[in-house]
């Protein structure tokens, strides 16, 4: 499960980060800060912990079948991030579908797709809100094709919750 982590977070990253110098200038240097203290904070979402395990801050996975619920705070703005949406995440993710939407009165970017990790098809849904004019949510649920509905209500579950 860890592998799957990892693959997430390599998604996550292919889509937020842009290629940098080899060295990082003082800016780059805050911006890697800001993110990292972002990524940290907790967020308050609503998970089912008998289907899910805490595996670090924001973070849950579920062990069989696999499947995966991760919140995060990012260092951009929501037109920031919309932009970046318009290309696609690389070849790690089969992108089926997505485009701004309203959840919960909220506007938001979403993707959808698959992607395969530790020899699993995983459905895949990212979702982007902004917070304010420097920061933005992201929201990533996964989940295999072939669990039970119980895992992808608990995905949508913790969604709601955390898109208000």
């Amino acid at each position: 499960m860890k592998k799957l982590c990892i693959v997430f977070a390599m998604l996550f990253m292919a889509f937020n980060v842009q290629a940098q110098e080899t060295t990082m200038s003082d800016t780059d240097q805050e911006k890697m800060t800001r993110m990292m203290e972002l990524m940290s904070q907790t967020i308050e979402m609503d998970v089912n912990t008998e289907l899910f395990s805490k595996v670090s801050t924001n973070a849950y996975v579920s062990e069989d079948p696999k499947a995966v619920i991760m919140a995060m705070l990012t260092p951009e703005d929501y037109e920031t991030s919309k932009e970046k949406m318009k290309n696609d995440v690389g070849d790690k993710m089969d992108i089926k579908d997505k485009g701004e939407t309203e959840i919960n009165g909220v506007k938001v970017l979403y993707m959808k797709g698959t992607t395969e990790a530790e020899g699993s098809d995983l459905n895949v849904e990212m979702y982007c809100m902004g917070i304010d004019d420097e920061t933005s949510l992201m929201f990533i649920g996964m989940v295999d094709k072939t669990a039970d509905a119980k895992y992808a209500e608990a995905i949508e579950k913790a969604k709601n919750s955390v898109i208000k």
